[in-house]
Parts: structure tokens; sequence; C-alpha cells
């Protein structure tokens, strides 16, 4: 048995984060689904005056705080994949993304690139995720957990459009910052 070297292990993983991701998207679209369905079972509790005998009454804001965020965190991954060419700046990589898994194939260089892009963004989309409890928490009244949603959401943008800030970046200070110097390291 032959152990692989570092280099194809990480190219090997390009093929993988890019499932990771759209796991993480299926499973903050299902918790969106079960998050409407607490609102709208919240909205009729209201509603109905049902809530008088419990220990934590439920409010109108609490009802419509957790429709609104189904409805974003349902639509925020379906607009993601279907408008994605409109904004970003990182090149294919990021655009790739949104075609189903569709890696581009290249060198092994090329591959590792993509697998430190996929990686950032499998760790957006865990941010998100994050996130989105969070803010269902608060909209429950529990707190609990340190950070922020917010810091949650900006931090997962981040990491998940990590081309696009390189690029914004290199930009800016007029230097190239992208991942695509990760070739130019390893002397491919």
């Amino acid at each position: 048995m032959t152990v692989p070297d570092l280099g194809s292990l990480l190219a090997s993983l390009s093929g993988i984060f890019p499932l990771v991701v759209q796991l993480v998207f299926l499973l903050i679209a299902v918790l969106g689904i079960w998050y409407g369905t607490t609102g709208l079972y919240t909205l009729y509790n209201v509603a109905a005056g049902e809530y008088k005998f419990s220990n934590r009454p439920v409010t109108i804001d609490s009802a419509l705080g957790k429709l609104a965020l189904s409805s974003a965190m349902i639509v925020a991954p379906i607009l993601l994949w279907r408008f994605a060419n409109t904004f970003v700046m990182g090149g294919d990589i990021t655009f790739s993304m949104f075609n189903y898994g569709s890696t581009p194939r290249g060198s092994q260089c090329e591959q590792i690139r993509s697998a430190i892009t996929f990686f950032f963004m499998a760790l957006g989309a865990i941010a998100w995720l994050v996130a989105g409890t969070r803010l269902y928490q608060a909209t429950s009244n529990q707190h609990g957990g340190s950070g922020s949603a917010v810091m949650y959401l900006v931090g997962g943008t981040l990491a998940f459009f990590v081309n696009d800030v390189a690029k914004l970046v290199g930009n800016t200070i007029k230097m190239d910052v992208s991942l695509a110097n990760v070739c130019t390291v390893m002397g491919s």
C-alpha cells in the first residue's frame, strides 16, 4: 500500500468539499422549513390565545422573526446558486461551485488551489448555518453560546467568497494576493 503525498491528498479533496457545501446548503434549507413551521405554529398560538398558560408567552414579533428567518434560509442558497455569475469576481473557481460541483480539472496545482477554495467555502457555509441557528435562538428568547450571529454572517460571507475578497484586497493594495499564487509558491 502506497501512502499518497500531501499534494495528491489535497487534490482529491477538491471533489469532496463541494459536496460538503451542498450538504450544508441542503441542511440550511431543511432547517429553514422547520423554522418556518415553528413560526407558523407560534403565529397560530398568538392568534388563538393559547399561550396564556405557558412559562414563555409568545409574541407576534417572535412569530414574524421566525418566518422572516425561515424565508431567508430557504431562499438564500437558491439565489446564490442561480445568480452567482452576476456578482462573483473570484473567477471560475467561485462560479464553478454553483454548477453543481463541477470542478475544473487541470494540473495538480490547480486542483490544490480549488481544494483550498472549496474548504473556505465549506467553512463559510457552516458559519451561515451557525448564524441561522443563533438567530432562531434569539427569536425564541433563548440565549446560548458565545458569538454574535452578525459576526458569523460576515465571517461566513468573507470565507465563502475568499477568491472575491482576495481580488478586492489585491486591487486595493495593488498586489496579487489571490490563491493563484499557490502554484507559484509550489513551483508549478
